[in-house]
């Protein structure tokens, strides 16, 4: 028996991350069949600082500890580090243990460091340089930064940490985000030389469509920091940003989040000569939130690209093409004469062989790297872009070559959890797509798309994939940060939901409260809690979820409808194809939408209720916390009902069947429980307008998420694989079968004979489609989270065979380990299955012609000859 994957807040081994409240996770391996079959007795969590023990739990009995959400009562102390041990004896005598740790930020400590600013163009980035002297070489130093809009810290030349896009991309009028950097290594006994490169970013630069915003958040250049040096003989000396720095113009001559970014290395970067050094001005910038801790997950590199292949297009151009489309950047090799530039211009897609950017719309999408004569190697600082190809230009007609140059996909950093392979290399193909789109669309918040001039936290996009990304991806820490920022939204707006998060605060396609865009206040943290089986989670978020229902409640009560919401603009089921109206808006009555999401959100909001009513852990207040818990529960499960009997009424006829007749409000009727008694007949109509349109889907955003499940919940899973299967527009094979890499924004971004569509909004990198994989997770490779064992504490495992899919293998790796199904068929039709339960996990299985059975850990085979 091994302990393994331990976090704090569900990061490892973070740094600087406000923990508030304090959880730690880990998780128990089984090695052997008597591992398997062990039990676990006692567990005990010690905490240490400075070599004392600052908490320890004493031995609790093993079903009491979770692994999953363990909460420890300590009032935990700025910039201190601590580590952890936890200890579990099992019945059979052995005992083991692990150990992690963590380390504070300045948490609310007053600060010592001054906000400098420069006094240069406003609209010119600067660099802040100062040269600092040490007694010696420290043992333990941490740098403390803010800067704004993005900055990059470098000592003696060598850059702090390995993030980039720093302090990240939030709400930054509600609260500012502080970095910690371990410097030790970078500083020396005597003089150190600091400087920091600043940008525009998205505090400053350009955002939002049409042209957009320049300075949404602040207009200023600024910088703040705190450096604390530890000395062998326990003495500490502290460098704070004080006004003794010097501003020099920057290299980066230009930077956008849209545009990119022009680099001048002729510009010197350190030892700026004393005539070019400006003293800067002590000067915070204005109407920002307060500092604190960081929530952000770091933005590294993941993975390298080499060029696939070197392009000579028909009309002249040198493309780089990298073989996928990804977020990040490329980086160069650069050898030209002085005042020599390359310039490199993103894209998605070739069109009749040669490079495309119309659909970035007015976003440049370049780097732009002017030469001081000397070998160097090139990268962007302040700007990402979205692009598989590259058109590479020199100045002076140099050649360019492939080897010089390397593609970096650049996103937040959380791991891979979950994976499907089927030997089918065009669905398989598929899972890759939703993933990588999953991927490119994580760069510090859940973007629409990564490419053109939009890049915004659309909230409707999220809530709608959100179920699918947590298969995916271990998504607790990332979206803990995203609705961070919703919650401050939301403090501003009376609850109410902006359309997109960080808010711009500017008039786009409506502003809040847009349904299903405003509801992913109540259905992210619920996902997140289903698959995490954080309680602490589900109570961090839970002010926002009632938040957002409150408002609504307001709402409709301020209408005199019987709990009936009226008019406003609603996104509703965006994109869909059943709507004879041109437009990007669907046929399903957007006031259905509206109230079935109501209905919908308010019913899990008395489930989250009730699950925290019951929480036995709680660390403060708890009587009173489960009291009021257990108030909203009655409170909110009768308001659901009676939102529900409100939708009966209107929507929906004698045989409780919805009046409706569009695929996505037949199967929002069945997977939002509106009327279970007719769940089967409505399945049944359901799979009739199916039928009628050609066994092709006809959806948008809403009804695409559910739809196949929608069918196999009332027996018509053979329809559903045929939906998936279907190789044809509107198809998920289709853009497979076109060479996609990732999913588009539309079912048909490019049309068959390979050409952009021309209605415009044809983002090549969109996951919203890509919810689709939840489908495959759980009713083909059959792995459910059961509904009251949150967390994958208890799994239902159920595959359905399709002999179009001979194979199917669905892994996850639960907080107990992986969970797995597997199937496949040996040529004459005989199907043998594959399971793996986790150490602490009970499985439900239910296979064909079997009674349900209980498993626990183990590997199990049936069906095999």
């Amino acid at each position: 028996m091994k302990l393994t994957e331990l976090k704090t807040d569900a990061v490892r081994e973070p740094l600087g991350f406000a923990l508030d409240p304090l959880t730690l996770q880990w998780q128990i391996v089984a090695e052997s069949e008597a591992d398997e079959k062990a039990q676990v007795r006692s567990v005990r969590v010690v905490i240490r600082s400075g070599g004392s023990a600052v908490y320890d739990s004493g031995e609790m009995p093993g079903k009491t500890a979770d692994n999953r959400d363990f909460r420890p009562e300590l009032q935990l102390e700025p910039r201190k580090a601590y580590q952890w041990r936890v200890s579990m004896q099992l019945d059979n005598g052995t005992e083991v243990s692990a150990e992690s740790c963590f380390e504070t930020g300045r948490m609310q400590e007053p600060w010592l460091g001054r906000w400098i600013s420069t006094p240069l163009d406003k609209d010119k980035p600067p660099v802040f340089l100062r040269t600092v002297t040490l007694r010696q070489k420290p043992v333990r130093a941490r740098a403390y930064v803010c800067g704004l809009g993005l900055y990059e810290m470098y000592i003696g030349g060598r850059k702090a940490g390995n993030e980039f896009l720093s302090p990240g991309y939030h709400s930054y009028d509600r609260h500012l985000q502080v970095q910690t950097y371990d410097v030790t290594d970078e500083l020396k006994a005597g003089e150190n030389e600091l400087y920091f490169l600043l940008g525009d970013g998205w505090f400053k630069g350009r955002l939002g469509f049409d042209g957009g915003w320049p300075d949404l958040y602040g207009d200023t250049y600024s910088l703040l920091y705190e450096i604390h040096a530890e000395y062998a003989d326990g003495s500490c000396e502290v460098i704070v940003s004080d006004g003794t720095e010097t501003a020099v113009p920057s290299p980066i001559l230009f930077c956008s989040i849209y545009d990119g970014e022009v680099y001048d290395s002729r510009i010197p970067l350190r030892q700026a000569p004393d005539e070019r050094r400006i003293p800067v001005l002590l000067q915070a910038p204005e109407n920002i939130g307060p500092l604190c801790d960081r929530r952000s997950l770091p933005v590294v590199k993941k993975q390298e690209f080499r060029v696939k292949e070197l392009i000579h297009t028909p009309a002249g151009e040198t493309v780089l093409d990298f073989g996928q489309n990804l977020t990040g950047w490329v980086e160069a090799d650069v050898d030209l004469p002085s005042g020599a530039s390359l310039t490199l211009t993103a894209a998605e897609i070739l069109q009749n062989g040669n490079f495309y950017h119309d659909n970035m719309r007015i976003a440049r999408t370049e780097f732009v790297y002017i030469s001081d004569g000397r070998p160097a190697h090139a990268r962007p600082h302040f700007t990402f872009y979205g692009f598989r190809y590259m058109k590479a230009e020199t100045s002076d007609g140099s050649p360019v070559k492939a080897e010089d140059f390397r593609a970096y996909h650049l996103r937040s950093d959380n791991d891979q959890i979950g994976q499907i392979t089927t030997g089918n290399p065009e669905l398989d193909r598929l899972f890759q797509n939703v993933l990588w789109s999953q991927n490119n669309n994580s760069l510090d918040i859940p973007t629409d798309c990564p490419q053109r001039d939009e890049r915004l936290g659309w909230t409707g996009d999220a809530q709608i994939f959100s179920d699918t990304a947590c298969f995916n991806m271990d998504m607790t820490a990332f979206y803990r940060k995203y609705l961070w920022d919703m919650r401050a939204e939301q403090e501003t707006r009376g609850g109410e939901t902006p359309n997109t998060v960080p808010c711009i605060h500017r008039p786009m396609i409506g502003d809040g409260g847009s349904s299903p865009w405003a509801d992913s206040a109540v259905i992210i943290p619920w996902n997140v809690y289903r698959h995490s089986g954080s309680r602490s989670f589900l109570e961090e978020f839970y002010p926002g979820m009632k938040g957002w229902v409150e408002f609504e409640r307001r709402k409709e009560e301020a209408q005199g409808g019987e709990h009936l919401i009226q008019g406003g603009f609603h996104f509703g089921d965006w994109l869909a194809l059943d709507n004879d109206v041109p437009g990007p808006f669907g046929k399903t009555d957007t006031q259905f939408i509206v109230n079935a999401y109501y209905y919908r959100c308010t019913d899990i909001l008395s489930k989250a209720a009730q699950i925290l009513a019951e929480r036995k852990d709680a660390v403060s207040d708890a009587a009173v916390n489960r009291a009021c818990f257990a108030s909203d529960a009655a409170d909110y499960r009768t308001l659901a009902e009676k939102i529900r009997g409100t939708l009966l009424k209107n929507w929906f006829d004698a045989d409780g069947i919805c009046t409706i007749g569009t695929q996505t409000a037949a199967a929002m009727a069945i997977m939002f429980g509106l009327n279970p008694p007719s769940k089967q007949a409505q399945g049944d109509v359901l799979s009739e307008l199916v039928r009628k349109n050609g066994d092709h889907l006809n959806t948008g955003f809403i009804g695409t998420s559910i739809l196949c499940a929608a069918l196999s919940e009332t027996g018509h899973h053979e329809q559903a694989v045929t939906l998936l299967l279907n190789e044809d527009y509107p198809g998920w094979l289709y853009a497979v079968k076109l060479g996609a890499t990732t999913i588009w924004e539309r079912w048909n971004s490019v049309l068959p004979d390979g050409s952009m569509n021309s209605e415009g909004m044809n983002s090549l990198d969109h996951y919203s489609y890509g919810a689709i994989e939840a489908f495959v997770y759980q009713y083909i490779c059959g792995i459910r989270i059961a509904d009251d064992e949150p967390g994958f504490r208890e799994v239902l495992i159920e595959p359905k065979y399709d002999s179009r899919i001979p194979v199917a293998d669905g892994s996850i790796r639960t907080p107990d380990g992986t969970v797995r199904c597997a199937y496949r068929t040996d040529g004459s039709g005989k199907v043998s299955y594959s399971i793996e339960v986790p150490y602490g996990t009970t499985a439900r299985v239910r296979l064909p012609g079997t009674e349900e059975m209980i498993l626990h850990c183990g590997n199990y085979e049936f069906g095999k000859s």
